[in-house]
Parts: C-alpha cells; structure tokens; sequence
C-alpha cells in the first residue's frame, strides 16, 4: 500500500491502475477527490455526495490503512470486505464464507455528548439520520463479530424403542444424566442417557402425557395429562408419590420453583386450559395459590 503522501483509496468499477490486481477493485487516488458521476451511475440520494472519505480504525483507536474514498451508498458487507483486504492484503481466499464479519461506529455528537452510533445499513442512512457532514473525514470503528458455526447433524447417535405411541415431551435431569419422556401410551420412563437403557416404566396416567418436569435438585419429579391430573413421581425409584386431579381441564404446563428461592424444591406451578395457573407444595400435596387472571 501506499503511504500518507499517496493519499487515499478509491472504490473503483475497473482495475485499471491498480497495485494490486486482486484488492478487490480498490485504487489509489486524492484522499478528497470526488469521481465525476456519469447518466450511468444509480445515486441513492441526491443531497447527499457520490462518494464520502473514511478513516477506519480499530477498537484501540488504530488507524487501519489511508483515508479511503468510498461511495455514499457502501453497506456493512462491503465495509467488511475492505477491512478484511487492508487486515490480510496477501490473502487471495474468494471464499466469503471464511471472512469474518464486523460491525462498525462512527461518533456523533448528541446534545454535546460523543457517542457512538453504529452502521445498520448503509453510510448515506447514517449521514441523513444523524446528520453527520461530508466534507470532512468520517472516522469508523471496527469490531470484529462472533462466527458460530454449527455443525450438521448427518447421523443419529442412538434410538432408545420403548414407548407403543407418540412421544409428547421430553426433560432432561437436572445434571443430565437421566432423561424422562412421557407419551400418548399414558406412561412416564425414565432413562439412563449414558448406557442409553431404560430405567423405570411408569404408569398411572389415564391419558395422553402432555408435560413433564424435574425438581431443581432432582429428586422429585412431575408429569400431567390430558384429564387435568398431575403425578408427583419418585424418579430414583420410579414410583408414584402422589396423584392429584389439578385441573378440569387438560395441563398445558408445569414449572418448579427455582432452587435458589427454594431450597427445599418443594414447590412447582401448573398450568391448564382450564386458564387457571395453580401452584403446589409437593411435600404436603396441597394448593397453595390458584391465579385466575387469564381468560383463555
């Protein structure tokens, strides 16, 4: 690249006169020259200049690179690409999918305070929304975004045949060793996730399971159906503690209190389409509360 004396870089529609025929179409030119706009050229905005001048810089306040004429109308993807040309200038990759993404701020003064706003489209929506001038340098700040790439999955790891109808729900254990699932067969088993075998076949449901729920500390469990009736299980053992008819309607949802304000996991709400929310204490099997705020 060029030095101070060189000025700037210009966004260009060809590669002629350029350095480096694989930068991405960018050219050397006067930091503040201005390209002719011919009949040919789109412009996004009439007030506003076909090109602006940019100085980027890095999270530590670094200059990254020239001043860089870029045009008005320059999105976050096109930004990212000339970071990643000026970080890697060697870096003959095409492939856009190893990039990394950025994001970028420019400071604005509002109410005379400096703060940072950042680019969610294009330069020319940042200049008209914040009203930043033109004819001065706009100074950008890069930052680096988080690529989380997801493996797909190609295969199953396990099957683990147990239930004669549909599954409805699933819930892990709380320390993810055991697993419990409940299903149109009216059953709850639990599994051992690790050898993946069943360890318990439970049953005292009527109807179909439609919800199930550990204890925070695991060692108590829920299950309700679709008659309105929730089981109050021992999962360890896998024998039925209590069964109480909660609701006259079929249990949509059930939810234990957290462990940090409870302890003692002794407490858990339900909900129905009966559209009453009722909270039990599952050591006493009794009602504590009934919330009848919702009409459906």
């Amino acid at each position: 690249m060029g030095d101070k004396n060189t000025g700037g870089i210009a966004w260009a529609g060809s590669l002629v006169g350029s350095e480096n025929p694989n930068n991405l179409g960018y050219r050397y030119s006067h930091a503040h020259k201005r390209y002719k706009k011919t009949d040919a050229d789109e412009d996004p905005d009439k007030d506003l200049p076909f090109n602006v001048v940019v100085q980027f810089k890095n999270r530590e306040g670094e200059e990254v690179g020239n001043l860089i004429d870029i045009p008005t109308n320059s999105d976050i993807d096109s930004m990212s690409l000339l970071i990643h040309s000026l970080l890697n200038p060697d870096d003959d990759d095409e492939d856009s999918n190893k990039k990394i993404p950025y994001s970028f701020y420019a400071k604005v003064k509002r109410n005379g305070v400096e703060d940072d706003v950042e680019v969610t489209s294009t330069l020319a929506n940042l200049i008209k929304d914040h009203g930043i001038g033109t004819e001065d340098v706009i100074a950008l700040t890069y930052q680096p975004l988080a690529v989380f790439r997801v493996r797909p999955v190609t295969r199953c790891t396990d099957t683990m045949p147990g239930h004669t109808e549909a599954i409805l729900h699933l819930s892990y254990s709380p320390d993810g060793r055991n697993l419990a699932s409940g299903g149109g067969d009216t059953t709850v088993r639990f599994w051992d996730v690790n050898t993946n075998t069943p360890r318990h076949t439970c049953r005292g449901h009527k109807n179909h399971v439609l919800c199930t729920a550990w204890s925070p500390d695991g060692k108590r469990f829920a299950s309700a159906d679709l008659n309105g009736v929730l089981i109050l299980w021992d999962p360890i053992k896998g024998q039925a503690v209590s069964t109480i008819k909660a609701h006259s309607k079929h249990i949509t949802s059930i939810a234990w209190e957290p462990m940090h304000m409870n302890k003692q996991c002794d407490r858990l709400a339900t909900a129905s389409k009966d559209s009453l929310v009722k909270i039990w204490n599952a050591r006493t099997k009794r009602n504590i509360a009934t919330l009848n705020g919702h009409l459906d």
